[in-house]
């Protein structure tokens, strides 16, 4: 396996989180009602992925239903920093498996 393949894995799977992460986002900011499958599938898929960051911020509140969710927000940055990382990862393990 090359490294620019395993790059492209890590941001395909990034690219996924981060649309989920984006969906709910803009679900949540439109004030979309759960009660909707789609909406209800995007909320409980993206749940997972904003677990860890539960309470770091409150959302700031447009209407009872619109909302910026800034937990979304953070959990995308932190998502997008932790695949830049593995990236750069894989590059120097390869890098250092080319010089042995």
């Amino acid at each position: 396996m090359s490294s620019f393949f395993i790059a492209r894995l890590i941001n395909a799977v990034i690219g996924v989180i981060e649309f989920i992460l984006l969906l709910r986002f803009g679900l949540e900011l439109f004030g979309a009602s759960s009660s909707s499958s789609f909406v209800a599938w995007v909320y409980n898929t993206s749940a997972v992925f904003i677990g860890p960051f539960i309470g770091a911020f409150p959302g700031i509140y447009f209407t009872p239903n619109a909302f910026i969710d800034v937990v979304a927000v953070l959990a995308m940055i932190a998502y997008a920093i932790i695949g830049w990382l593995l990236i750069e990862l894989v590059a120097f393990i390869f890098s250092a498996l080319r010089g042995i």
